[in-house]
């Protein structure tokens, strides 16, 4: 079995098990084996959903860690404050970031646009600007040591969303043109 195929089983046992937490009053989000859940529930409600989620996963085998309760959480590459509503890029602790180095023989277009999707990726996570150019030092920094002269610059999410949708209208547009022989 290939990793495709792994990675196509863990998310079909994903959406099989997210099936039946769907009457818990959660809001749950998977990626491959990481999940978060949120819920308006009280405490003590939320640990009784806790119970719930941990029979089902038993009930199909399946062994699950819950941190219940929580105000701040690290999902994957971002993280959320719950009690301040913001949130911001996360990489775990002495991780080490590195990019491949400007002279290597990657392709021209992704030596060129490495620096805009790094941008991108750290704008999404990011609340606001301040946020962004606290997290941005770090990547900035790797950037610089790969050969790279671009600086990072935050993009607000809405504009981010308009420059997407312009590249999306642009594509169609090319591809509706007739074909001239």
């Amino acid at each position: 079995m290939s990793s495709f195929d792994c990675a196509e089983t863990c998310e079909l046992v994903g959406l099989y098990l997210l099936s039946q937490l769907k009457n818990l009053n959660i809001n749950v989000g998977l990626y491959r084996n990481d999940g978060l859940a949120v819920t308006t529930q009280s405490a003590r409600e939320a640990e009784s959903i806790k119970k719930k989620i941990y029979k089902i996963f038993k009930d199909n085998g399946r062994n699950i860690t819950i941190e219940a309760n929580k105000k701040a959480v690290d999902f994957l590459d971002i993280s959320f404050n719950l009690r301040t509503g913001t949130y911001n890029p996360y990489k775990k602790p002495n991780t080490n970031i590195n990019y491949i180095n400007k002279e290597s023989n990657h392709p021209p277009s992704i030596k060129r646009n490495l620096a805009k999707a790094i941008a991108i990726r750290l704008s999404n996570n990011s609340n606001n600007a301040e946020i962004f150019h606290q997290a941005a030092e770090k990547y900035q920094e790797a950037l610089t040591c790969s050969g790279y002269q671009q600086q990072l610059r935050y993009t607000p999410s809405h504009q981010l969303a308009i420059e997407y949708s312009k590249c999306i209208f642009d594509r169609a547009a090319f591809s509706a043109s007739p074909v001239i022989e």
